[in-house]
């Protein structure tokens, strides 16, 4: 069983290779370690980052990255068992409690129940207190930072008009990668978010979308756009076509919240890919006007 696993989880990391701009588990963000009212404890240590997914009030919860001053690392690898039963003696003890961070901003509490172990990764169950609807594709964070996620939370459902203005830009791109107009007309919308990333006010539109072949050949979006005139215009757009393979495991990118880990005004985008009986958490920095993935791990590999 450990071989299956270590195959399908090395499988993912082919495909995370293949499909993605960056495989940089440790990377730059400049100004993390001058974030305002940061402690000189948690920059020695970092502060963790953590993904919750909850529905009927009752909740799991990932470590997704540690900020280390100007890094993002990885909480632990999937290899390191001893290192994974420490990081959750620490930071999934029953009892803890954590900051919910949703729509970029505060939104209550999450309280620890207890951890157990995935195929080749930990979790936690959680019970989030929180205003937050959370629940489907609704997700939100969590941190150990006593200063991240300070601002307002913003996020809503798109408008009828902003819903109208982005489908019109996705049909254009996919028709750009030449996909077929039968396909154009039968994409569907996985996630439309509203959320206001650099708190300006505007909202952008954050949003995932699909279109299958009879076939089965997956043409995928993740769309980063803002209101440009009367329409929309694409701040970054990642397209994939592909096969799926005979599980027919996707590799969809969804969005799952955003927050600003270097206090330049500006949030991070979270999202979570899937493929091959596995799942990765990506993260997205605005850098010199144009967003790129900055990260990336191995959520878990089963």
């Amino acid at each position: 069983m450990r071989s299956q696993s270590r195959l399908r989880t090395n499988r993912f990391r082919i495909l995370l290779a293949m499909l993605l701009v960056s495989s940089t588990v440790i990377v730059s963000v400049p100004g993390a370690e001058n974030s305002p009212g940061s402690t000189a404890a948690q920059r020695r240590k970092g502060v963790v980052v953590f993904s919750v997914s909850a529905q009927s009030g009752e909740g799991t919860m990932d470590a997704v990255v540690i900020v280390d001053g100007k890094l993002l690392r990885a909480p632990f690898t999937d290899e390191n068992k001893a290192g994974q039963k420490k990081f959750a003696a620490e930071y999934f003890a029953a009892g803890r409690t954590y900051r919910l961070i949703s729509r970029g901003g505060e939104a209550g509490s999450v309280a620890v129940k207890k951890w157990s172990e995935g195929c080749n990764t930990i979790h936690a169950e959680v019970t989030p207190s929180t205003p937050a609807r959370l629940g489907g594709e609704v997700k939100a964070l969590a941190t150990s930072s006593a200063s991240l996620g300070k601002r307002a939370s913003a996020r809503r459902a798109p408008t009828d008009a902003e819903r109208a203005g982005v489908m019109t830009l996705v049909k254009s791109i996919y028709a750009q990668h030449k996909t077929p107009a039968s396909l154009i007309a039968a994409i569907k919308v996985t996630n439309l978010t509203a959320t206001d990333l650099d708190g300006d006010g505007k909202y952008e539109l954050v949003g995932s979308f699909t279109s299958a072949a009879k076939n089965k050949f997956e043409r995928d979006l993740f769309l980063i756009a803002r209101p440009q005139g009367a329409g929309m215009r694409a701040d970054f757009a990642r397209f994939q076509a592909y096969q799926p393979p005979p599980e027919e495991f996707l590799h969809g990118i969804d969005f799952v919240d955003q927050l600003d880990l270097d206090g330049d005004g500006m949030g991070e985008v979270f999202a979570v890919q899937a493929g091959f009986d596995a799942y990765a958490y990506l993260i997205f920095k605005k850098v010199g006007g144009r967003w790129r993935q900055v990260y990336d791990t191995i959520g878990d590999a089963c």
